[in-house]
């Protein structure tokens, strides 16, 4: 007997300890996805938060929950400044959410357009980032006002990025109730302190800063102290106190290391370099200005792009080094035409001003249902009234009848309590044996039942291991299997292409060479007999159309698939053509097709060779998933926009691989300009001018 105990105890000591362990660490992907949003909100642990993040993906969580899962990796990528991975995860949540049912789709949409929002305004591509709020702000108005107070607040950060100050502080002062989180009123607070100090209210802008201050501490929001201690340093340098500004970006410095936020980073570094220029310290300012080059070549964003050129060529100009600072002044040029586009400030001017209005008749419709709501509700109490009047008589005329009626029950009551209390001793006996004979069987079960449950569950959670693995690695394998395919079909697409190329090349120097020849040997030799025989002149004549004929279709069969069609559209026809053989996804734009179907055949024989090598180059090394491609085209120069998000590569001028030394010739045929911008990890933009008019 006293070995069974002894076995029993040992059992229960084993659960026990087993259920110890697995409280240590999550077991399911709700509990990996909540842990990882309590190391990003609250520990702002970036790092080790994607981790848990990326745990409870490869649980197979179900639809809704790998959707947050998605949406909580995006922002926290966002913060720490890796935009494009950020882009990337939020595009390919859209599909996910279609799948979803009505309620959760429009929640879901809501949050995944306003981040990606956020993502295209880090960015500084604003047109594209004001798109997404539009969207997102639809969804909310279907979801819930706080929401919708929270895009509505990022249009205001949008328009304070564009410096339409007040427009932002209308934006700011109408989300400010008493309803939203704490979380969007610190932002308010914060964001309504840069636009006061910008407006030149430093005063109203050090009480906003100092509201922010106060709750980003109560709440540990280290973030958010990283952009109130920037406020509070640029209010010290509006007032020339270069050394208290230049701490203070030094405490951003530290703080936004710790969280991981590398744009907050390099923000302070680039204020920094403005500080130190501004006391006559430019070595130091080309220090900081250095560092925050080497963040934004890996993760470009096209406002702080411009900064960081504006600085450098002020600085080279200060230390008299003007061929620098004339170089970053193009590089300013450059930038500003991407970024402040005519027609790009028109539309997003059109997309503000149809929300306003938009707005605005909604208000004016809910004015008209509440009046008449009101007028109904009138009408109603005074139908209410009435009916309460006659339920009261009613009432006390019930009441005195069950006066009586109580008084009957009273006396038969008394008899009924004398034989309940007979019936309730016989009752309590008969369960007091009950409960014995039950406590036995109990207990039997309780000993027997806990060492099988035990074996059962931790037999349970092997089976449920050995599953999810087989079925990840069945799927690696399907995907392998497809990549091949598309690599091999590829491969036959290029080899169709270069066959027929290399065969009108073969042809056209054929003709160029061995008939032109010959027929300009037949032409030297009756040059000589033209002045013996006046009639052989004739023949000469005819004999030079002849040779000119073979001459210009020699050149056209070298270019004949550019006549054939135009331009644009045998461009779009190839990277249909890509994209159906392939897992890439490519957006093509074009501006003024009209000029750039009119370009000469030698540019756009050139242009499009050049084209198909980078996709070529992009589909053989860059393991890229989507290619952004602009072509545009203007009076004196044409310019094409590259850019993929694959794995990037060292680029060295002095040591190109044969595809760019290939792409190099052709555009130093045409007179035209190079650039290639691009590091490991962080995909390759490049960036080629050609002039229209070849020199």
């Amino acid at each position: 007997m006293l070995q069974q105990f002894k076995y029993i105890y040992l059992s229960i000591l084993a659960f026990l300890f087993i259920q110890l362990c697995w409280s240590q660490q999550p077991t399911t992907a709700t509990q990996w996805f909540q842990k990882g949003l309590t190391l990003i909100d609250q520990k702002q642990n970036y790092q080790e938060g994607i981790k848990a993040l990326d745990s409870a993906a490869l649980l197979n969580p179900p639809l809704p929950l790998l959707i947050q899962v998605k949406y909580a990796k995006a922002v926290a990528l966002n913060s720490q400044g890796h935009f494009t991975k950020a882009t990337s995860i939020l595009l390919k949540n859209i599909p996910l959410i279609n799948r979803c049912d009505s309620t959760k789709r429009v929640k879901f949409h809501a949050n995944n357009y306003r981040a990606l929002g956020d993502v295209y305004k880090s960015k500084g591509k604003h047109l594209i980032a004001m798109k997404n709020y539009q969207k997102a702000l639809k969804f909310s108005e279907q979801y819930s006002k706080k929401s919708s107070s929270l895009i509505l607040h990022q249009i205001g950060v949008l328009l304070l990025e564009k410096e339409d100050y007040y427009g932002a502080e209308n934006y700011f002062i109408k989300t400010l109730d008493a309803n939203l989180t704490p979380g969007l009123k610190l932002g308010i607070h914060l964001n309504l302190g840069e636009v006061y100090s910008k407006t030149n209210r430093k005063n109203k802008a050090k009480t906003q800063y100092d509201k922010a201050k106060k709750m980003a501490l109560e709440h540990n929001n280290q973030v958010a102290l990283c952009h109130i201690y920037i406020g509070y340093a640029n209010l010290f340098f509006e007032n020339k106190n270069y050394s208290k500004s230049i701490d203070y970006y030094e405490k951003v410095i530290t703080l936004s290391k710790n969280v991981g936020a590398q744009l907050l980073t390099t923000s302070s570094l680039l204020h920094l370099a403005i500080a130190y220029h501004e006391t006559k310290q430019s070595f130091k300012a080309l220090t900081y200005l250095d560092k925050a080059a080497v963040f934004l070549n890996k993760e470009p964003s096209l406002n702080y792009q411009l900064s960081l050129y504006e600085i450098y060529a002020s600085v080279y100009e200060n230390v008299g080094n003007y061929e620098s600072s004339i170089y970053y002044l193009k590089k300013v040029a450059t930038v500003k035409d991407s970024l402040f586009n005519t027609e790009k400030n028109k539309q997003f001017e059109e997309l503000k001003i149809a929300y306003e209005t938009k707005k605005k008749q909604q208000e004016i419709t809910l004015l008209k249902l509440q009046r008449k709501k009101n007028e109904l509700e009138l009408s109603q109490k005074e139908k209410a009234l009435k009916t309460l009047n006659l339920e009261k008589e009613l009432e006390a005329s019930q009441h005195q009848n069950t006066i009586l009626q109580l008084q009957k029950d009273r006396s038969e009551n008394k008899n009924k309590i004398v034989l309940l209390k007979k019936s309730r001793e016989l009752a309590k006996t008969e369960a007091s044996k009950s409960q014995q004979l039950k406590n036995a069987y109990l207990i039997g079960f309780i000993v027997f039942s806990i060492p099988l449950s035990v074996l059962l569950f931790v037999y349970y959670q092997k089976l449920k291991t050995q599953k999810a693995l087989a079925k990840k690695q069945e799927e690696l394998n399907v995907k392998q299997i497809l990549n091949l395919k598309k690599e091999q079909e590829l491969k036959n697409i290029k080899a169709s292409v270069e066959g027929q190329e290399k065969e009108r090349k073969r042809i056209a120097q054929e003709l160029h060479d061995a008939v032109g020849g010959s027929l300009a040997g037949i032409k030297l030799q009756l040059d000589h007999l033209s002045s013996k025989e006046p009639r052989l002149s004739s023949i000469i004549s005819h004999l030079d159309e002849t040779y000119n004929q073979v001459r210009h279709i020699s050149h056209d069969l070298l270019s004949k698939k550019i006549a054939d069609k135009e331009f644009t559209q045998l461009i779009k026809n190839h990277i249909e053509k890509i994209v159906t053989s392939t897992h890439l996804k490519i957006e093509m734009s074009f501006f003024d097709e009209t000029l750039i179907n009119k370009t000469n055949n030698t540019i756009q024989t050139h242009l499009f060779k050049i084209l198909q090598e980078l996709i070529n180059n992009t589909i053989k090394h860059a393991n890229a998933s989507t290619i952004e491609i602009q072509l545009n085209a203007h009076t004196d120069m044409m310019n094409l926009l590259f850019e993929d998000n694959g794995k990037g590569f060292v680029y060295n001028e002095k040591v190109e691989g044969i595809g760019l030394k290939n792409i190099n010739e052709r555009i130093t045929t045409l007179n035209g300009t190079l650039i290639v911008d691009t590091s490991p990890n962080h995909g390759a933009l490049i960036n080629i001018t050609l002039p229209l008019i070849p020199k």
